[in-house]
């Protein structure tokens, strides 16, 4: 059986509460929060929203339904421009005028403008562990940022930003990369509370905005050599977990290779397609950021230091920490500790 919903397509907390509706749910509501929780007859997991100025607006949907789902956004004057990334299995999106479905795919990136006329449609499969994060951009409210750009916009961003009555349909599917992945991940488990964690999320959002609309002037083919497969990003992001939490205690690339049955040269290329840098220099890099953490918080001597992220000598540490930085670790930790006054 298929469930049918229709969803009015409006600001993201009113589109949280629409769904809530639907599925006769309870929402709840903390300053410019909105979420709610799948109900049981539905499936599982929940849908959470977060509405910022300027028309800017994030959407977290993260669930496991137990029947397929046809979710039509209905006709409405905002018609915001929605910036989607899947972080999950596959669902499907058409305008309402078209016979067939297109699969926006694992890792995959997706900018979509509907029109009066074409209206969104998704279709989301039972049983399969969705989710996607999506940044909804009400052009009208946000077309006073463009004001003083308007003649230096080029035609690819006048095109997709400032078509506030929505005349013209919009699609473009994209792989994105680490650093979308990354700045994903902080917006989705940020634990900032109150203003000051807005005020993150909302950050991190404009950096991620920009992101994808610098590829999407840059225009990366969809069949690049270099792109990865979803299940090949999987095996990275596992990987590179792996290193992080073991960085006091890490085995060999080689060895690391063999436990995720890769080879070390297979590793070594797919670190350097989705990290730009090798596993070395990811590793490297992870250390000396924890290095820099630790100086600042803690107390910990260099040699302590050094010992908790597995560098072998606390001298190797100070030579490319003084490389990374740009000033010796205890140099480092003095300057934040002089920056901090008592009354």
């Amino acid at each position: 059986m298929t469930q049918k919903l229709v969803v009015e397509d409006l600001f993201v907390e009113e589109i949280v509460k629409e769904m809530a509706k639907s599925m006769h749910a309870l929402y709840v509501e903390e300053h410019n929060n909105t979420k709610v929780t799948v109900p049981e007859e539905f499936g599982s997991g929940k849908i959470e929203a977060t509405q910022f100025a300027s028309g800017l607006g994030i959407i977290d949907t993260d669930y496991n339904l137990s029947e397929d789902f046809i979710i039509k956004m209905q006709k409405h004057k905002v018609n915001p421009l929605k910036f989607i990334f899947n972080l999950g299995d596959t669902f499907y999106h058409k305008f309402n005028n078209e016979s067939e479905f297109e699969g926006i795919n694992k890792y995959s990136g997706a900018i979509i403008g509907s029109s009066i006329e074409k209206v969104h449609t998704f279709k989301i499969p039972k049983e399969k562990n969705i989710h996607f994060f999506s940044i909804e951009l009400n052009r009208t409210l946000f077309e006073h940022k463009l004001k003083s750009f308007k003649f230096d916009l080029g035609d690819d961003l006048t095109e997709l930003l400032r078509d506030v009555k929505a005349i013209n349909p919009f699609f473009y599917t994209y792989p994105f990369g680490a650093e979308e992945f990354d700045q994903i991940k902080k917006i989705i488990t940020n634990s900032k509370e109150g203003f000051i964690g807005s005020l993150y999320k909302e950050g991190i959002t404009y950096t991620l905005l920009s992101n994808t609309l610098e590829q999407y002037m840059g225009r990366k083919c969809d069949d690049c050599e270099d792109e990865l497969a979803a299940d090949e990003v999987d095996t990275v992001l596992e990987i590179s977990d792996f290193i992080v939490n073991n960085l006091n205690n890490l085995p060999t690339i080689e060895e690391i290779a063999r436990r995720n049955f890769v080879s070390e040269s297979k590793l070594q290329k797919l670190f350097q397609t989705y990290y730009k840098c090798s596993v070395n220099d990811f590793t490297r890099n992870k250390r000396l950021n924890q290095a820099r953490i630790l100086l600042e918080t803690t107390r910990m001597s260099m040699a302590e230091i050094a010992h908790e992220l597995g560098i072998r000598s606390n001298s190797y540490l100070s030579k490319t920490f003084k490389e990374r930085y740009g000033v010796t670790p205890s140099n480092y930790r003095d300057s934040k500790l002089s920056k901090i006054r008592f009354y």
